[in-house]
């Protein structure tokens, strides 16, 4: 073996590896940053990738069997040894492979120390593109502005070397504002789209104007007079436009893609541009909406995969949402198939499946794997970064989520729904600061206008032990909300203030709302439900016993209704499963209890969603502890406590009067010591 070695150096053979390594991953840097550039396809970046790796046994035979002397190649056995000169060739081989290291640390460095300068040009190239102007006379068009609009972002959004703002985050912005640096400074871009559009009978026109931000300075503007049937033209012509301004480089199928018309029909198209101009809120009515004009449109164009796969999706948000019966679901299945065998190779059908999939059929690792050419093909639309951040949320890739989270928080600055899922997902692994601190730079969680995300902010202080700042945070909520009353009536519960408890839940409850959130019960069913549940805990803690009565009663009578009727899927029935148990175990039906509570968790076709897992545990620990089995209650939470999306602290065990029945516990006891180093090893990052 030591000889085999000895010649390995005396041949040189170490040095041609470390100088072809060095030399190959030359080449191979100069092939992925110069191509693109000249538009060479990438599938010659992969051939020169192969190449170096395929060469290099065929490299090191050669350094063996050959070498080089002053009268050429030679083969090594035919030199004498007297007469070799491989030290000499080793001293040229250690210069050249000095001159290829210093060539690779001068890259590295190069990309190491000048981030501003990258950063610098990602900013260059960022846009956000103002509402378009309405200056047609027929309300009837005044859609046409908002789709003209959205399908100019959607072309770029395409181009993987701009940054786009979706629209989502500009439309708060009015069509002419007068503090265009200010947007920009709001919204991290350096440059501004502004557009009007008049549609009179056949005929339309656009005006847009592209704007630095910086200077104020119009870099062009251009006024398009067409016929209806050319407004796809148009958006291609400026989203091209747009492009080369911003010195954007497009690959050849991001430049096909800009320039491929989706059908060539003009009236389907219409209607196409008309579901997507609608906002983005995804209320039953919004979805309903949506669903009958892209039924319409494909009804014009049966050809028209584009408004085939939107049908789909918005088909499988509505199943999943509870709005479609079975009927929707296969509409939408056969949406998705009529897509897919018009255009298997268009990324929006891809999303579309991604969708069905996940919704659909709760196969969140297909869907993930189905979303990952998407993210490529579509790197400007920060649905497909939220839809993949959502995927990996449900199976425990909580690090990758947040890294999706905020590509898409980048592309939607402004998005409430954005915001609030990075700060959720934050409070979900435990950083409840860092949750706290993003939702300090907004109104979100404060205000009426999304009631669904108000029990976030007073939830990451309830974990944190802090009630005085809960009570601040709380008095800056609109007080008449059913959902504040009911947070209200927590921190009073958390206080042991047992009246002031009763009479805000009595309060939500009453409100008879339907408010649906992911604190209570996965939102599932209505928030309402849980209220109650705790409104008749604060009874029976305030010795109120017949009243708590009656409510345990009301929630029991609700679930066995619920339960008399098949539920849409698995989640459903076990909410109300679960809400059954914890009602039972009020009333003290004990075996009744433990029956439902197992049962809800046996519903469950993923009961192992890292997303929604935790929660059904916990209503199983609930159950658990409020029918006495101590051992089994404290089981889950020593495991809950570790585990991200439970949003279970020591400080919150100490704090809610729904652990009351363990205090006396030595197993919880300890655990409120113990569990402190483990809530703190999954705040970690």
């Amino acid at each position: 073996m030591t000889s085999f070695l000895t010649e390995l150096q005396r041949r040189n053979v170490h040095r041609a590896a470390l100088f072809y390594a060095g030399a190959a991953w030359l080449l191979v840097q100069i092939a992925t940053q110069v191509f693109p550039f000249f538009d060479i396809p990438n599938a010659t970046v992969r051939i020169v990738v192969i190449a170096v790796v395929v060469g290099f046994p065929f490299a090191m035979l050669f350094s063996w069997f050959y070498e080089w002397t002053p009268q050429g190649i030679k083969l090594e056995s035919e030199i004498d040894r007297s007469e070799s000169v491989t030290k000499q060739t080793g001293k040229t081989l250690d210069r050249w492979i000095i001159a290829v290291l210093a060539l690779v640390v001068v890259l590295l460095l190069t990309d190491r120390l000048t981030p501003s300068k990258a950063a610098a040009g990602l900013a260059d190239k960022s846009i956000a593109v103002l509402p378009f102007e309405n200056l047609s006379a027929e309300p009837a068009n005044a859609f046409f502005a908002n789709g003209i609009q959205d399908e100019i972002l959607t072309g770029l959004a395409r181009i993987g070397d701009l940054k786009v703002i979706s629209r989502t985050s500009t439309q708060r912005y009015s069509s002419r504002p007068g503090n265009i640096a200010e947007i920009a400074k709001e919204l991290a871009v350096a440059h501004i789209l502004e557009g009007s559009v008049q549609k009179s009978a056949n005929r339309i026109r656009v005006n847009v104007q592209l704007i630095d931000a910086a200077t104020d300075n119009h870099l062009w503007a251009e006024t398009y007079d067409r016929e209806l049937d050319d407004v796809f033209a148009v958006q291609s012509e400026v989203a091209q436009k747009i492009a080369a301004s911003l010195k954007a480089k497009l690959t050849p199928a991001e430049r096909v893609a800009l320039t491929t018309s989706p059908t060539a029909n003009p009236a389907a198209y219409a209607l196409y541009m008309k579901a997507r101009a609608s906002s983005g809120q995804m209320s039953r009515q919004e979805i309903d909406q949506k669903i009958a004009i892209y039924r319409e449109a494909v009804a014009l164009d049966p050809d028209f995969a584009l408004a085939w796969a939107e049908l789909s999706r918005y088909a499988s948000v509505a199943v999943w949402g509870g709005y479609g019966d079975d009927q929707l679901a296969l509409e939408g299945q056969a949406a998705l198939d009529r897509a897919t065998a018009l255009a298997p190779e268009l990324p929006q059908v891809a999303k579309a499946r991604a969708v069905f999939l996940y919704y659909g059929r709760r196969d969140y690792a297909g869907a993930l794997t189905t979303l990952e050419p998407v993210k490529k093909a579509l790197p400007g639309d920060f649905d497909v970064w939220l839809l993949s951040g959502l995927l990996e949320r449900r199976l425990g890739l909580w690090q990758q989520a947040v890294a999706d989270f905020e590509r898409a928080r980048l592309l939607a600055p402004k998005d409430d729904f954005v915001i609030f899922t990075v700060a959720a997902t934050q409070a979900l692994i435990g950083h409840y600061d860092a949750a706290l601190a993003l939702l300090a730079e907004t109104r979100l969680g404060l205000d009426a206008d999304v009631p669904s995300a108000l029990w976030i902010r007073p939830q990451c202080l309830w974990v944190l032990g802090r009630l005085d700042d809960a009570e601040q945070t709380l008095a800056q909520m609109p007080a008449g909300l059913p959902a504040v009353q009911s947070l209200q009536g927590l921190q009073a519960l958390y206080r042991r203030d047992y009246p002031v408890a009763i009479e805000q839940f009595r309060k939500a409850v009453a409100s008879k709302a339907d408010l649906d959130w992911d604190l209570s019960f996965s939102s599932y069913i209505p928030a309402r439900i849980e209220w109650q549940l705790r409104l008749a805990m604060s009874e029976q803690l305030a010795g109120a016993t017949e009243q708590a009565r009656a409510d345990y009663e009301q929630v029991k009578a609700l679930a066995t209704s619920a339960l008399a009727v098949k539920q849409k899927s698995a989640n459903p029935e076990a909410a109300w499963r679960s809400a059954m148990a914890i009602a039972l175990a009020g009333l003290g039906e004990t075996a009744a209890a433990v029956e439902q509570a197992q049962q809800a968790i046996a519903t469950l076709a993923d009961a192992n969603d890292a997303l929604e897992g935790p929660g059904w545990q916990y209503y199983l620990a609930v159950t658990y502890a409020m029918t006495g089995d101590a051992a089994k209650a404290v089981a889950i939470l020593d495991r809950l406590l570790h585990r991200p999306s439970s949003l279970l602290t020591v400080e919150l065990l100490k704090l809610d009067p729904i652990w009351d029945p363990l205090r006396q516990d030595a197993q919880f006891r300890s655990l409120l010591v113990e569990g402190k180093a483990k809530t703190a090893a999954v705040a970690a990052p």
